[in-house]
């Protein structure tokens, strides 16, 4: 083709030279000209039609005036590339440089690495491998019409990392990339580098757990027992044999072998007691927890434990809360919730009278308070509880304790009206559950608690900061529901209903994970109150405000049940309760 050449790199930046002249940034006067040519450039022999040009960069916007603003833009182009038919709109296409050769690094890239993958040839994908200049236009990350190419040429730089064997480069590609991680530890312990392989063990078992929740494979944790056994060498040290230990529990767990799995877990358990392992003992609590949940005597485990770990070594008590903190939560929504984390609540309070473990006494006291607030009850002796376990959590050091007790007493605070104090509670509690290791759980808890009773300007200020506060550290989704809800149904009486649906939706996709008790009521009653703030039918608010009351009641949560009654009664009287 006769004319000037165009080379675009779209592959770690963005940059257009015309022959040997680079455009300067400065000649790009609007952002849409730059984005123009970008598009362009990743097309199809570098045209589109032109309808697919508006709707790509100006997805909102009228069609008549959209067709003006894309006459502009190209001029601007043209102006920038400093040639005359630079882009060109003719035949309902928008071609970009149809006269001229448009060089792209984006395609260079994709030819060598679809002849070096079709070869198979690890050096010729080592060689492809170095063409990746890096992500495709880094500058738009979130612009929808090269997300979709940005994960195709990721996937084929990594099938070229890993073809090539380049594992280094494909574990900090793709961090979770296991093969890559075992190929590593495989070449260490070939050369004898047992504390590499190690090293390298724990990177993966670390970022598999924070990045996907879950464990290295059998293969791999193999591996690992190789290094740890290898003949000439210092014997493993305790925290290195419990994470072999839980390594194998979990590689049980995900083969539904739980008696394997608990023997395993109570093992590395044990052991990161003597050796005084925090994190492991973390990690195996854990486990045991999810194998009693699903054997059904979650309750009597987490009791044992916790009261064992306070005979054998109270220091690392709070660890096993931690490790228990959601499931805790959990079983307060289950059906018979109150009534059992009640008994759990006696039995830990007993101990500590005879024992007396302060620890003990914190915790029983908080469980107590808990079951207590959640009935309805706030008298005397509920605040009694709350305080004291408050007091106790934050002399034994357990951070968790103490900010899910300060939160529960914030939100007898509420209950009781005094809406300032419950503010400057809700924000200690917020405070010290930054300092935990469990944000993901607490935070949501305490955003749930910060939006019961508040104005709804201060709402929708609540709601802001807990989902920038979620961008930043993930909510769990069982103890997120109580912000979810009633998130819900402050947008809805502030008529957010955008905002109201989004949540209740959030809530319905989570609230099976009970097979009934009162987040089943929590969401009937955030669908009666977003129905009611749509304009539903009567008769089928007053239905759901009506079984929301049922089941609240059935589950002991007696004041719920009773606010649910007081809202269908009220319905006729549709601009009073909005304003409640």
């Amino acid at each position: 083709m006769n004319g000037e050449q165009l080379a675009i790199s779209l592959l770690g930046t963005f940059s257009v030279a015309v022959n040997d002249h680079v455009v300067p940034e400065n000649e790009w006067h609007l952002k849409r000209a730059a984005d123009l040519v970008k598009l362009l450039a990743l097309a199809p022999r570098h045209r589109l039609p032109r309808e697919e040009v508006i709707e790509a960069l100006w997805p909102d916007g009228q069609l008549d005036r959209s067709a003006v603003n894309l006459r502009k833009v190209a001029f601007q182009a043209r102006h920038a590339l400093g040639l005359a038919d630079g882009v060109v709109l003719e035949d309902g296409l928008v071609k970009l440089a149809p006269h001229h050769t448009v060089l792209t690094d984006r395609d260079s890239f994709v030819d060598a690495a679809s002849q070096a993958i079709g070869s198979g040839d690890a050096a010729a994908c080592r060689a492809a491998a170095a063409q990746y200049g890096g992500e495709l236009l880094p500058d738009d990350p979130y612009v929808a019409w090269c997300e979709q190419e940005g994960r195709y040429l990721r996937g084929l730089f990594r099938e070229l990392l890993e073809q090539g064997q380049l594992w280094g480069r494909l574990v900090r590609e793709e961090p979770t990339n296991e093969r890559a991680h075992r190929e590593i530890m495989q070449a260490q312990l070939e050369r004898g580098d047992r504390a590499g392989a190690i090293r390298q063990f724990d990177l993966l078992r670390t970022t598999l757990r924070e990045e996907l929740g879950v464990a290295p494979g059998p293969d791999t944790v193999a591996l690992y027992n190789r290094a740890l056994d290898m003949d000439g060498r210092d014997a493993p040290t305790p925290a290195e044999r419990a994470r072999a230990l839980l390594a194998w529990g979990l590689v049980h767990w995900q083969r539904s072998d739980l008696d394997e799995a608990q023997r395993t877990a109570a093992e590395a358990r044990a052991l990161s007691i003597d050796a005084g392992l925090p994190r492991e003992l973390t990690e195996a609590s854990e486990l045991l927890a999810l194998i009693a949940h699903v054997q059904g005597n979650w309750h009597e485990v987490f009791a044992e434990n916790f009261m064992e770990s306070l005979s054998r070594n109270a220091g690392l008590a709070p660890f096993v809360f931690d490790a228990n903190i959601c499931l805790s939560e959990f079983a307060l929504g289950e059906q018979n919730g109150l009534s059992d984390v009640a008994a759990m609540a006696r039995r830990l309070i007993q101990f500590s009278t005879r024992t007396g473990s302060p620890q003990a006494e914190a915790l029983g006291r908080l469980l107590r308070g808990e079951t207590a607030l959640l009935s309805g009850l706030v008298g005397t002796e509920v605040r009694e509880d709350l305080t004291h376990a408050v007091r106790l959590h934050r002399e034994s050091s357990s951070t968790t304790g103490w900010a899910l007790a300060a939160e529960r007493g914030a939100q007898l605070e509420s209950r009781g009206g005094n809406r300032a104090r419950a503010r400057e509670a809700h924000r200690q509690a917020l405070h010290i559950a930054e300092q935990t290791a469990v944000r993901e759980h607490l935070m949501p808890l305490i955003y749930g608690g910060m939006l019961q009773g508040e104005t709804a300007g201060t709402s929708r200020d609540v709601i802001d900061e807990a989902e920038d506060a979620f961008s930043r550290h993930q909510a769990c989704d069982t103890c997120a529901m109580s912000f979810r809800v009633n998130a819900s149904m402050v947008s809805a009486r502030s008529g957010d209903l955008g905002r109201s649906e989004h949540y209740l939706d959030e809530a319905r996709r989570v609230a099976p994970m009970w097979s009934g008790g009162p987040w089943h009521a929590a969401v009937d009653e955030a669908d009666a109150t977003l129905l009611l703030a749509l304009g539903g039918a009567p008769a089928d608010v007053v239905a759901l405000f009506e079984r929301a009351g049922a089941r609240f009641r059935s589950a002991n949560h007696q004041r719920d049940a009773d606010r649910c009654e007081q809202s269908a009664a009220s319905v006729p009287n549709r601009s009073r309760l909005l304003e409640r």
